[in-house]
């Protein structure tokens, strides 16, 4: 799901479906169809980038969005009250020791080797 951006119907091609909204006639949403988490999403990379990280090189860029990506996936639903008293769900994250307990249980059965060319090569040990 995308916004009217042209050069998102070409991308939209590689996938199963593709649809979107169309900011420019006020349209935000269509039912299950918006771009509020790529946007959501989007907003965190930048915040870490401006005030964590400062610098992303390209050599380690990879990383950095692989590490907000964790982030993002590790979040708990909170359902909240508005100000005018109505539920919104709101996305928190994770306690630290939650998330840790996560990632060492995913972590079970694998190990992170060096290649010979020092990169990184994940393999299976069960």
């Amino acid at each position: 799901m995308t916004d009217q951006l042209r050069s998102y119907k070409c991308i939209g091609l590689q996938y199963a479906s593709h649809q979107s909204v169309n900011h420019s006639n006020k349209e935000y949403a269509r039912g299950d169809v918006h771009n509020n988490t790529a946007e959501s999403f989007g907003a965190i990379v930048e915040r870490a980038k401006q005030g964590v990280f400062h610098f992303w090189s390209p050599k380690h860029l990879e990383r950095y969005l692989h590490e907000m990506a964790c982030r993002w996936n590790h979040r708990e639903p909170e359902l909240r009250r508005t100000r005018k008293g109505d539920l919104k769900l709101i996305m928190k994250p994770m306690p630290a020791i939650a998330m840790l307990r996560s990632l060492i249980s995913a972590a079970a059965g694998r190990q992170i080797r060096r290649s010979a060319s020092g990169g990184i090569v994940c393999l299976e040990t069960t």
